[in-house]
């Protein structure tokens, strides 16, 4: 199997600032919280699991094809805003490797990718998982509260893509 994704969620996980992994993690992971503690008593918590794939698996699709559709953007584009940000520093992956703003996008771009990709394949195998209908079940919440708490991640990611995204493009 192609591990080099690995990689790449090493390079996000390098080059974002302490307070774009708080936002990306932070409000996520409470918004999880509350999904697990309004379905702690759900006894149709079957039904609410394989209702959430469905949902998530047409909301990654989109949000795969919109990601690769900036990609591809910012890949061909040729604006002097683009030049411009190919040259601003960003930081470094490490003392080796200095990251430019252009860099920075790129890399977080395909990290919503590849988690966007992930998580459609966690979503697809989601319904198989044997639970019992009609009584709630600790696994099954567990499950469910891992799967919002990635999508909420992706989410937040792609709200801060987006809005990298609007300032490169506007800036004057």
């Amino acid at each position: 199997m192609n591990i080099e994704f690995l990689l790449l969620i090493g390079d996000y996980f390098r080059v974002i600032k302490k307070r774009d992994f708080l936002s990306d993690w932070t409000v996520p992971f409470l918004l999880s919280l509350l999904y697990f503690y309004f379905n702690i008593n759900n006894c149709k918590i079957a039904d609410t699991l394989k209702s959430l794939a469905d949902h998530s698996i047409s909301l990654l699709g989109v949000l795969v094809g919109f990601s690769i559709a900036v990609i591809t953007l910012l890949i061909t584009a040729n604006t002097e805003n683009i030049k411009l940000i190919k040259g601003a520093r960003a930081g470094q992956i490490n003392q080796y490797r200095p990251v430019s703003l252009f860099d920075l996008m790129i890399i977080t771009y395909t990290y919503s990718v590849v988690m966007e990709i992930f998580l459609i394949i966690f979503n697809l195998f989601l319904p198989s998982l044997q639970i019992l209908e009609g009584s709630y079940t600790l696994y099954a919440n567990i499950i469910g509260t891992i799967d919002v708490l990635l999508i909420m991640h992706i989410l937040f990611v792609t709200i801060r893509n987006i809005t990298n995204f609007y300032f490169i493009l506007i800036k004057k």
